[in-house]
């Protein structure tokens, strides 16, 4: 008895290897092992939105995943390398075929074949009897009422908003966001809408003078200059409100106070969402879960979207 590994990829039509083969075979150190990329579709790899790296051969189930953790890293350096991007299936969302579900799939299709889950990333298997892989995938959509929408509309052409600098990239960064599948390049994009809204002030008096304080020592320190040079310019930073401050109070002058957002006020859930973007491009560890993103991006969508419109609305009932 042999074991496979399987790891399925989603890749971007726009940066792709350009063969017209549907499988690459992979040349390996061991003569026992067997690796290939291949397409999903039986389409040319650079026709192929999704195709799967296989590696069969193993003697045992944790050398089949031991090794399929080490080659899909290898893969990973090698197609950013000749700048190809892929969804590896670390942080998205798996497919959820149980077994009773992989029965009524072979039932319904006839197939009389071992069929396994079409799990996104890192998968293992017994090699044989040669599996074929089977799963459900569903999108929710939002419809917005006809109506509705050419009555604000209509109303807003009355109007005629002003957007400022500031309000179109919002906008742009709050579009962007709808195009991209994965929940934390969405979730980020979101949050960086609000920030380009965002303009601090400057902190109390005092506050002010004891950071001034702060840098006229630092420049008149025994420190080298490049360094006292990164000092002083992080120091004047500190001479206005936080971004976090600031965006709290962005949102409570924006939106009413008694207005929920996963059961909070707008304030403190900009303020999560804050510091879990901060967590995920910062590198803090541990780093937010697929799960904690998920939870809170629909949610987020919603802030934003009463962000940038609320005031506009307000000026037409």
């Amino acid at each position: 008895m042999t074991y496979s590994f399987r790891i399925r990829i989603n890749s971007s039509l726009t940066n792709t290897i350009q063969t017209e083969e549907s499988e690459i075979a992979i040349p390996s150190e061991n003569e026992n092992y067997a690796i290939s990329l291949r397409s999903e579709n039986g389409l040319p790899i650079k026709e192929s939105d999704q195709f799967s790296l296989i590696g069969s051969g193993y003697p045992s189930e944790e050398e089949a995943n031991s090794e399929g953790v080490k080659i899909q890293r290898a893969l990973m350096v090698a197609l950013a390398k000749v700048r190809i991007g892929a969804d590896y299936g670390h942080r998205a969302a798996k497919s959820v075929m149980t077994k009773y579900g992989l029965k009524w799939a072979e039932k319904k299709t006839g197939v009389r074949v071992r069929l396994l889950d079409n799990t996104h990333g890192l998968m293992v298997y017994k090699t044989y009897p040669k599996p074929k892989f089977v799963s459900v995938s569903g999108q929710f959509a939002h419809g917005a009422n006809c109506d509705s929408f050419v009555e604000i509309f209509t109303k807003l052409i009355q109007k005629e908003p002003v957007l400022r600098e500031r309000d179109l990239v919002a906008f742009t960064l709050f579009n962007a966001s709808f195009f991209h599948p994965t929940s934390d390049s969405r979730f980020v994009l979101l949050v960086m809408a609000i920030e380009a809204l965002i303009e601090p002030i400057e902190r109390s008096p005092d506050a002010v003078l004891f950071v001034d304080n702060l840098i006229k020592q630092t420049k008149y320190s025994e420190i080298e200059k490049n360094e006292k040079d990164s000092i002083v310019g992080s120091l004047n930073w500190l001479r206005k409100e936080s971004i976090n401050q600031a965006g709290k109070r962005l949102v409570s002058s924006r939106i009413p106070t008694e207005q929920k957002y996963n059961g909070m006020s707008p304030e403190k859930f900009f303020s999560k969402c804050y510091q879990l973007r901060s967590d995920l491009v910062h590198g803090n560890i541990p780093y937010p879960t697929f799960k904690e993103i998920g939870s809170v991006v629909g949610t987020l969508e919603v802030l934003v979207s009463d962000l940038l419109t609320k005031h506009f609305l307000e000026e037409i009932e």
